[in-house]
Formats: structure tokens, sequence, C-alpha cells
């Protein structure tokens, strides 16, 4: 039953949502945050792990150093992840039969353009006759470059289980019940860039538990990142050295680094590669190192890359018919922590070799790619001897080949790739893209990934993580029905032939959303967005007498309410309402609630801005949590789940010091009212409260 206080918070938001409506100032629109929350939001499931850097750079970037669309590139225009294909395809058209333009709304002539695209890419583009300088001099750089400094400590401030005082003898028998380093998080991160040729950069991060400048970590930082990277020098399209990513066709032969899912979107389901990319993140597993090149002769692209580094995994000794031993790896760990002894000990423990290269021809309105990849092991990778394992990669050594295609005729976008392993596994990914009114956009697409296909460096949008044993269909649709309403979504159903975790035979599923949008002005939006999700798992042994457990079906159902809207040029104010309901099988409705309220500031001449959130969540199960995205420092990301019941507040100070110095504070603080633990293991709280904070500075010179 809804208590009182959660009537209070509801009418509270409501009421506050009403008066605003009628307030028309125009406010400038964070895009960059915005894009970011909607990525957030679609990777979904509470990844608090994935990294955003990559793409963030790229909007700060454009934000300083717009793109001049009179002469551009698709290539360029591509990494703004508001365009599509089409879209692109039509403006390169438009500027060859008409000129050059003369400014940014002449852009609503041009098919795919709407008002509500153009606002959102103008401050990321420019009008300009003349071109932007194409030749590198070392003067130019040192004294057109910027330098930035970005020095992060962040901490829990509640005492944890891992931090607690502990018997010599206790610890001595059990290594891993403590940290062996401080609480403390510690983040830095130093780069150079000039223009769109030139970056070159150190990132560092040690992790909360990990010792610093002592005893397992006498290097100072866990985890070292550094690279140089150029692009647009002639036929020397881009070139890497040190650690950095690359992303080729539809991602099912090789794709590191972020990647765009299903979302509420619905239509952009599509992957734009960009190719080599500098790695600027902190995730110490997804990215390459080593170098690589890109050379680009008129249409023709060729790139080549190499990369070494030394992985965390669970090493084992295994003994052959022979009775000799040898080391074999059952899994791979991706979450970077070197906290306890136990972890330190799986700290670099396999050595990755990876190699490959891509051909492609990339014209107008047609693009095909070739794409080859090996991998070399030091060790051998066997999982365990589960049934759902039988298809899964085992051995030292792996390899890859796709064709990758996209071809633009009038208003339909056709893409796709085709993929084999080493083994003779197959996967295809095929879609099409349709504008088939300027008030209707839609995007089908099919895939098939065979259960036998392995590609370890693959990330295609697929339902099954491991990217193989699936069979999908895909419909997303974007309308715009009448001037301010917007209706999208998608539905995917798929299938897995094959056993899967948790799942003891062949099973399927389905996920759609459906999202209604109002937009009469730029200072007020609401939307309500459905989301239902169904799969199969193996029936709980507590619930099924059978000898042979059967499959049951596990159904989620999420219903949001989401108001934004300005209270003058420098207030904005959000509000959610959020429901979820989780069942499995025959067993009791598990239901959830959250609702909050944000407070945004930002002044345009005034130093100081700030956000501020108020939530209250009642979820009777974990089973039952909801996730939403929550503001962070610059390069830092929250996007965690609410379950249990209590309030979350917190509040992010930014101070403009300087022209060329901010800083940042963020606190937060977590509080239950049904529970006395916050947490598990070495992360428990004893207590019912959990307090963050973050202080970030940054300088650019």
């Amino acid at each position: 039953m809804i208590s009182i206080l959660k009537y209070g918070l509801i009418l509270l938001l409501l009421s506050g949502s009403f008066f605003a409506f009628g307030q028309q100032d125009p406010e400038q629109e964070n895009l960059i945050q915005r894009r970011i929350e909607t990525i957030a939001e679609q990777l979904g499931e509470g990844d608090e792990g994935l990294d955003f850097n990559t793409l963030l750079d790229d909007l700060l970037f454009f934000s300083e150093h717009p793109i001049n669309i009179n002469n551009t590139t698709p290539n360029e225009l591509a990494q703004l992840p508001m365009l599509d294909d089409i879209a692109i395809a039509n403006l390169m058209s438009h500027v060859d039969a008409h000129g050059k333009l003369l400014n940014v709304y002449e852009l609503q002539a041009v098919d795919g353009f709407t008002l509500t695209l153009i606002r959102q890419i103008e401050p990321f583009i420019k009008v300009s006759d003349n071109p932007d300088a194409t030749s590198f001099s070392l003067k130019e750089m040192m004294k057109e470059g910027t330098h930035e400094l970005v020095l992060r400590y962040q901490q829990v401030l509640n005492p944890q289980e891992g931090y607690s005082a502990i018997e010599d003898s206790v610890l001595e028998a059990s290594p891993n019940k403590r940290y062996l380093g401080s609480s403390q998080k510690y983040y830095a991160r130093y780069r150079f860039k000039y223009s769109n040729k030139i970056s070159w950069g150190l990132t560092m991060e040690k992790d909360a538990g990990e010792e610093f400048f002592k005893g397992s970590m006498k290097q100072g930082f866990d985890f070292y990142s550094g690279h140089l990277f150029l692009s647009n020098m002639g036929i020397l399209k881009s070139a890497a050295l040190g650690d950095f990513q690359a992303q080729f066709g539809q991602g099912l032969v090789f794709w590191s680094g972020l990647a765009f899912g299903k979302s509420s979107d619905g239509v952009s389901i599509k992957r734009n590669a960009q190719g080599l990319r500098p790695y600027t993140s902190v995730d110490e597993n997804r990215f390459l190192r080593g170098g690589g090149t890109t050379l680009k002769f008129g249409k023709v692209e060729v790139t080549a890359f190499g990369s070494y580094k030394l992985m965390d995994a669970n090493v084992s000794a295994t003994t052959d018919t022979l009775t000799e031993q040898e080391e074999t790896v059952s899994s791979i760990f991706s979450s970077g922590f070197h906290r306890t002894p136990g972890e330190l000990e799986d700290r670099q423990s396999i050595a990755e070799a990876v190699y490959g290269g891509n051909v492609s021809y990339k014209g107008r309105r047609l693009s095909i790619g070739v794409t080859a990849v090996g991998y070399q092991y030091s060790k051998n990778i066997q999982r365990s001897d589960a049934l759902y394992n039988i298809h899964e990669f085992a051995g030292k050594q792996n390899s890859n080949y796709g064709l990758d295609y996209s071809y633009i005729w009038k208003n339909f976008h056709f893409f796709g790739e085709f993929a084999l392993s080493q083994n003779l596994g197959f996967a295809t990914i095929n879609g099409v893209f349709m504008t088939i009114d300027p008030r209707v956009t839609i995007t089908a697409m099919v895939r098939h990934l065979q259960p036998k296909y392995q590609a370890l460096y693959a990330n295609a949008v697929t339902e099954n993580s491991r990217m193989n044993n699936e069979t999908g269909y895909y419909l997303g649709f974007n309308i715009n029905p009448f001037k301010g309403w917007y209706l999208n979504g998608f539905f995917d159903v798929f299938r897995f032939p094959w056993l899967r975790y948790q799942v003891n035979g062949p099973s399927f599923g389905y996920e759609t959303i459906g999202q209604l949008i109002y937009r009469p002005s730029k200072t007020f939006e609401v939307y309500f967005r459905f989301r239902q999700k169904n799969r199969q798992l193996t029936e709980s042994s507590a619930y099924n007498e059978e000898p042979i457990a059967g499959l049951e079906n596990e159904l989620r159902n999420y219903y949001r309410l989401s108001l934004s809207y300005s209270l003058s040029k420098s207030i904005k104010l959000k509000n959610r309402i959020e429901y979820s309901r989780y069942k499995r099988g025959e067993r009791d409705v598990e239901q959830g609630f959250m609702v909050y309220q944000d407070v945004i500031y930002k002044a345009l001449n005034f130093p100081v801005s700030f956000s501020a959130r108020l939530a209250y969540f009642d979820t009777e199960t974990y089973n039952a949590r909801i996730y939403a995205y929550e503001s962070d420092v610059l390069y830092a990301y929250s996007f965690p789940s609410y379950y249990n019941r209590g309030m979350k507040a917190y509040l992010v100070l930014q101070y403009n010091i300087h022209r060329n110095i901010d800083a940042w504070f963020r606190v937060s603080n977590l509080f239950w009212t049904n529970r006395d633990q916050i947490g598990s293991g070495l992360e428990a709280i004893d207590g019912k409260s959990r307090t963050d904070i973050k202080v970030q500075l940054r300088l650019k010179f």
C-alpha cells in the first residue's frame, strides 16, 4: 500500500509541474548531458562500470571546434550521434547540387533535417566559406593546442567491513577478509589536443581498497593508460600508439569501447563504426594496447593494428593424459579490482595478443568493408563443463572474418554484416532504415548468430551478451503525428536455440518499449514510457517438484512519467515517477515504486551552478529494482539501482574559479528505512545510511 508520504511527494511534484507549465522563458538545453542519459538508459540494467568518456570527449570537442558543414566528410558528421546516415548523405548531396549554405537554418531545406534536429546539432556545427586549415606545423600546434588536467578524489564516508579492524590471527587464516589499501579512490587525467589532428594523454586510477605507492602497488596507481593519436594528415587518416580502440562494421567481428544498443529512440539501431580511436577511459580490459594506422586512398581506406596486453583471469592447474600439469583459464575478469590477495593473484595472469585489419570502400551512398582479426593467448582458455558452455571458445588461438555493407537508395538505408569464426561458426545482421514520410521513420533488423559462433571482441546489437546462440527480429519506429508530439519505441523478439546460463533448454523472449512525448516548447517536455521484457529461465527447485526442471517466464514491466521544465533562464526542474512490476513463473508479483525531484541551476553570468535531487523509493524485492541516471562531476557517471525502501539525495556543485579552472563537489546520501545494513561482504555498512563524496578539479591551459 502506498504510504501518505508517497502521496505527498506525488502531489508536490505534480503541482510544481503544472505551475511551471506556463513558464515560457527559453533555456539552452544541456545536450551533452541529455545524450549521456539516453545512452545510459539504453545500455540499461544498471551497468555503472561503462565509461562514456569517448562520446563526451567528441561532443565537448565539437562544441569548442564546430564542424564546418560546408567543408566536412560523412565520417566526421557520423561522430554526432544525433545524425543518421540518410540525413548525412542528403546534406552532402544538397551542398553538391545547390552550393554552400549561408546559415545553419538553411538545413531545413535538406530532407531529414527537422527544426528539432537542427537545434540539437546547432552547438556542434557552423557554416563558413573558409575551409578549415589542413596543413600542420609544430608552431601552430603549440600555440593553438589545449592541455587539460583533471584530478578527482572520492570516498564512502561510512565505515565498511573491508576496512574495519580485525585480529591478526583471523586475517592470517583468511587473508581475503580485508582490503589491503585505503577507502579512497583517486583519478587523474592529462590530455593534449590540437584540432582534430593530434591527441596525447595519460589516464590513471586507483580504486577504493587498492594500495597506493606501497605494498603491491609501489608504482602508485593500479591502472595507467596512455595514448598518442594522429588523424587527418593527408593520406594518413589515423595512427594510434599506446592504448586505443577499434570499431568495424556492425560489431559482429570487432568492436572495442562504447557501443549503443536498443533504446526508446527506436530507430537508432545501426552502428556507425569509427575505425581507430584514442582510448581515454578507465575500463582496464575493454581496450587495445599497441599500435595501428589507417591510410586513405581516395574512397578506399586500409587499416592495420596490433595489440599486446596482460589481463586478469582465474588460472588453475590441470593434468593431461601424460600427467603433465598445464595452467588453464576458466574466466577472464573485467572488474579491474585488485584489493585483496585473491584479486592480486589473478592480476595480469594471462597475456593477450590481437592483430587484424580492415579494407573499406566508402562512397557517398555505398560502403563496403572487409575485416579480419586474430587472437593469441598465453594460456589455454577452458570454461567449466556446464552444458551451456559447450559451444564457447576454448584454446589459445581464434580468428574472425567479416564483410559489412551500407547502401542508401532514396529514403532507404540498407546495412548489415556477415561474419565467420575460425570454427566455421556463422553470424549475420541485416537491417533497413526507412523514412517513409517526413513524420514517420521505421527501422527493421534481423540477426542470426549460430550457437558455435565465437568472436571475443564482438559487440553487436543482440540480447545475448556472449554474441552467439541467438536469432532475433527487431522493429523500431519514430512518429511525429502532430507538432510537438512524438511517438517512438520498438518491439524485439528473440530466440536462443541452445542452453544459456540459468536456462537448461532452448528458450525465447521479447522486449518492447513505447514512449509518448509532448514537447510544445524548448522549456517544457513531458513523456510517458512503457517497457516490458519477457524471457525464460529454469524453474527454481524450491517451486518445482518434478525430477527435471522446465522453463518458466520472467516478466518485467516498467511505467514512467517524466516532466522537465524551465522556471527561468537559470532554473530548470525535472520530475519522474516510475512503477516496476516483476513476476516469475507462478510466484507472487513483486512491485516497486520511485519518485524524484531534480533542481538544476545554471546562470550565464554567475560562477556557481548546481544540480540536486531528492528521491523516494519503495520496492518489495531487489527483482523490482528501478534504475535512474544521476548527475555527476565531469567524466564520471552514475546509473545506480533503487531498491528496498528509503530516500536518496545528492548535490553536485560546480564552481568556475577562473576562465580555465573548474571545481566540482558531489555529495550523496542513501537512507534505508527497512534495513539495518547496506551492501554485503566487504562493502557492507552496519547501519541504515551511506554517504559518498567526490571532489574534482579541472585545469585547461
